[in-house]
């Protein structure tokens, strides 16, 4: 009997069942009582004979012998007859039991009259309960299809409507989500081709100045050849700028799959930093290792690489003739700590809440003309890509840190 988990099916069912059985005992009262009154019809009836028998002289023995007997003979047929009383006589004309069969037919009436109005009355306010759960139901289903998603179906309730309504329900939150998915992937795309558009328009203008000017100078050697430098300088930023780029655009999609194995966190750190040390000699800083020989770290090798190199770039951007970077690590209780600390200039505090957006770059940034702005938001996705946090702390004037908590597993 699953349908009685429906809460107003179950009240439906219940009411109903009360109804029938209230009904059930008054027609056992009027049968009760329409056969006490039946038997005082008959006894009536036959006091009124016995009285006028023995007021015509007939002897009690007669009489008596008269109520016992148990068969009948064609003259009492016969005089019953001619008196108007058989099987075809209307009750019309038996007053007692005429009155008898009117008291129950009145009862009865009455009865099933009762009966009736309360089984409509009760299925009227089920249906009408019923209908506005649909009406609700169909309006918000309209507005799923409208795309409006900010109502919900009722489905707190039991039963095979509330599941069904609460499937439906579960139905619009998938399309709910499926819709939000796709104006994020649009903004997405659009935010991504415009930052691309934007990125590209210094350095490919800078390049079409420079094939002028080397086709206006192309007898002046000197100016060609400095031009030339130029002109690969800003090729340079142009394909780095490209990598980046695709390389955050596949991690914001999700499309980048991190083979996690486990190495030493040494060997991790020597890879990040082995392509920048040239520059940090000729820049005159220093870029130093300190960590356990012993220490392991569970991640994707090469990305995990590009994340610290990125740290350590930023760091050689605002870190002064002189300055050292070092990049430290730990092993936690369940987690590593890689840290890239430097003694340079330090970050603002207006800036330090926004430097891990995307092409964002500070002042004095973008007044050296230091980075494209992705370093640090490609190193943060990396870092969470992989389960991991990245942080940092920094005093102007003193020097920044940042902090990578990566998981063991």
């Amino acid at each position: 009997m699953n349908f009685l988990r429906d809460e107003g099916q179950r009240r439906f069912f219940y009411g109903l069942a009360v109804i029938l059985t209230m009904a059930s005992v008054l027609a056992a009262a009027i049968w009760y009582a329409n056969g006490y009154q039946m038997k005082g019809a008959v006894l009536r009836h036959d006091r009124y004979v016995v009285s006028s028998l023995l007021d015509q002289g007939v002897s009690e023995a007669v009489i008596a012998k008269a109520f016992t007997e148990k068969e009948m003979t064609e003259k009492g047929i016969s005089l019953l007859g001619r008196m108007g009383i058989n099987e075809e006589t209307e009750l019309l004309f038996m007053p007692a039991f005429f009155e008898l069969q009117k008291g129950t037919g009145i009862l009865l009436a009455g009865l099933f009259f009762i009966l009736g109005v309360s089984l409509l009355g009760f299925t009227g306010v089920f249906l009408r309960t019923r209908e506005k759960i649909y009406d609700r139901a169909i309006r918000i289903t309209e507005q799923f299809m409208r795309g409006d998603f900010t109502e919900h179906l009722p489905r707190m309730g039991e039963g095979c409507l509330y599941r069904l309504l609460g499937k439906i329900d579960g139905l619009a939150n998938g399309l709910a989500a499926g819709k939000e998915e796709s104006v994020r992937a649009k903004n997405f795309l659009k935010d991504t081709i415009s930052d691309i558009s934007h990125q590209l328009k210094t350095p490919l203008a800078a390049l079409a100045m420079y094939h002028e000017i080397i086709e206006e100078d192309a007898g002046d050697k000197e100016s060609v050849l400095g031009f030339t430098k130029k002109a690969s300088a800003a090729l340079e930023r142009v394909e780095e700028l490209i990598q980046a780029l695709l390389k955050v655009t596949r991690l914001d999609a999700e499309a980048v799959i991190f083979e996690k194995q486990r190495w030493l966190l040494a060997d991790v750190a020597a890879r990040a930093v082995s392509e920048l040390l040239v520059r940090a000699e000729e820049e005159g800083k220093e870029i130093v290792l300190a960590g356990k020989e012993e220490s392991w770290i569970n991640c994707d090798l090469q990305w995990t690489g590009e994340a610290i190199g990125n740290l350590v770039k930023n760091a050689l951007d605002y870190t002064e003739r002189g300055g050292q970077i070092q990049v430290s690590w730990e092993t936690l209780s369940g987690a590593v700590r890689v840290s890239v600390a430097d003694n340079g200039k330090g970050i603002e505090e207006k800036d330090i809440y926004h430097i891990f957006k995307r092409f964002y770059r500070t002042a004095k940034g973008k007044e050296k003309g230091q980075g494209i702005g992705l370093g640090l938001s490609l190193a943060k996705s990396i870092v969470e890509g992989q389960g991991g946090t990245l942080s940092v702390r920094s005093r102007v004037g003193e020097g920044t840190e940042f902090t990578i908590i990566l998981p063991e597993e």
